[in-house]
């Protein structure tokens, strides 16, 4: 039980380091670089018209990100998904081993 949970904050730790290597890469490749970008205008667009829409504001043309700031916000999306997946795949694998225990 106690060497599950020290593997789980074990992996939890590491994982910081490959997200901040995620947002590093952004920067430097070309590929990875177009994906941020692509994934930052999403969120941008999704977020304004979300906002928009809540507060009650008239629709408008959204102006999309410039690509130092989509490049930035693109990384630190995907760093923050992949530490959040780890973390959910963490929480599910002790599920399936409480489960598998308690039979």
């Amino acid at each position: 039980m106690s060497s599950f949970k020290i593997a789980s904050l074990l992996f939890r730790t590491l994982s910081k380091p490959v997200a901040n290597a995620l947002k590093q890469q952004a920067k430097s490749h070309d590929i990875f670089r177009s994906l941020c970008i692509n994934v930052a205008q999403l969120a941008h667009r999704t977020e304004m018209n979300w906002k928009m829409k809540v507060l009650g504001y008239k629709k408008e043309k959204i102006r999309p990100l410039n690509d130092a700031r989509a490049v930035d916000a693109g990384a630190n999306f995907l760093g923050e998904a992949f530490i959040f997946s780890v973390a959910v795949s963490l929480i599910l694998a002790e599920q399936v081993r409480s489960r598998s225990q308690a039979k």
